[in-house]
């Protein structure tokens, strides 16, 4: 994907969160990067999982290169469910609380917001912590 497409879809997306949550539309952005289903896991899980993006250090969000991020709402759902994660680590949100907790709760209310994002695009989708990657991209989405 060109750059001037990723950013337009960048702050699209940014500016569906912030009409959809409290969260505020930050001027800046991190990089986007498209990266082999391998890297993707192994950044996630540490080992082969059905992880489709990773946002692991606040300055990169690895999407994997195998979606069609440019024209499938589902993948572009896998980026809008990270860059939540960017939102909530820029807010502050959720560090009171123990980190396995926070993980949790970061993932629950990620998870909440993409389907959202996903249901108003007429996708009926189920997916969570243990989604498999054949049902989350399947006929439904």
């Amino acid at each position: 994907m060109d750059p001037g497409t990723m950013k337009i879809l960048m702050a699209s997306l940014l500016a569906w969160i912030g009409a959809h949550t409290n969260y505020a539309v930050p001027a800046d952005t991190p990089m986007v990067a498209l990266a082999p289903h391998a890297y993707i896991a192994d950044l996630a899980c540490g080992e082969e999982c059905p992880a489709l993006g990773v946002y692991p250090d606040g300055n990169v969000i690895y999407i994997d290169s195998a979606l069609q991020i440019e024209t499938n709402v589902c993948a572009q759902s896998v980026l809008l469910h990270e860059l939540v994660h960017f939102l909530q680590d820029r807010d502050g949100r959720f560090l009171n609380l123990p980190p396995a907790v926070r993980h949790y709760v970061r993932e629950y209310e990620a998870y909440g917001i993409q389907k959202i994002f996903l249901t108003e695009r007429g996708r009926k989708v189920a997916f969570g912590p243990t989604f498999h990657v054949g049902a989350f991209m399947g006929p439904s989405c």
